[in-house]
């Protein structure tokens, strides 16, 4: 009888044990590092902002009446340089839907001598104020500037989808 009991002890633990040990696994399996939140980086918004004025623009024609590709000048509102880094993505990640040129001042990207001072090369200037990055949406104030006479301020939400982003709402600014 004493085995017996010892028996049944045994078995007992054994029980627990393995139990013990399924739960262990179960909570083992459950453990998946968190996922990374999408974010908006300055490359990422800077090319959503290029993407958003190459789809709301007109088509550009030359002489024969073939679609060229626009100019989009792209300047920081505060007259800084946009890191070079970024430059080179956003160019490379728009390719040839459009040419895209930084400038570190917005008077080279002007046709001064001219009375509208006009974008240079018939293109559009996308100033850029500075935004919070590293978010899943960013609010960007740009100035979409053509002429003196046809320039306008834009509140552009830039969402995070995935590893790009995308303009998810612009509304006109009220001054």
């Amino acid at each position: 009888m004493g085995s017996d009991r010892n028996s049944v002890r045994n078995r007992g633990a054994l029980g627990v044990a393995v139990v013990a040990v399924a739960v262990l696994a179960l909570v083992g399996c459950t453990s998946d590092p968190p996922t990374e939140r999408a974010t908006v980086t300055p490359t990422n918004a800077y090319t959503a902002i290029v993407r958003w004025e190459i789809a709301r623009s007109e088509p550009v024609l030359d002489a024969d009446g073939n679609v060229e590709a626009p100019v989009i000048y792209i300047a920081a509102a505060s007259g800084g340089t946009v890191d070079v880094r970024v430059q080179a993505d956003v160019v490379s990640n728009i390719d040839d839907a459009a040419v895209i040129r930084f400038a570190d001042d917005a008077r080279d990207a002007r046709e001064e001598e001219l009375d509208n001072e006009p974008v240079k090369d018939n293109g559009v200037m996308i100033l850029i104020d500075e935004f919070e990055p590293d978010q899943a949406k960013v609010e960007a104030r740009i100035v979409r500037y053509q002429s003196i006479d046809d320039d306008n301020a834009w509140i552009l939400h830039v969402t995070a989808t995935g590893d790009s982003a995308a303009v998810s709402s612009a509304t006109l600014a009220t001054e």
